[in-house]
């Protein structure tokens, strides 16, 4: 279940970010959990959320991420 989008289409909607942002502050947007890695993939990636995934790759043309 997937508990943001419900929450969105509640009468109390949600937003990703706050609605009204301040200048040079930190937002972290909700994440929704919508797939998740085995518990093998998990230990092995460092992370159960496939979103998270970005593994460093120095050697890689873009951003140093291997899946770009």
């Amino acid at each position: 279940m997937d508990v943001i989008k419900e929450l969105q289409n509640a009468d109390f909607f949600i937003t990703p970010l706050p609605k009204k942002t301040v200048i040079a502050m930190a937002y972290v947007p909700y994440q929704n959990a919508d797939k998740l890695y085995s518990p093998e993939q998990g230990i092995q990636k460092g992370t159960m959320f496939p979103e998270l995934n970005k593994p460093f790759c120095p050697s890689c043309q873009k951003g140093g991420k291997s899946d770009d």
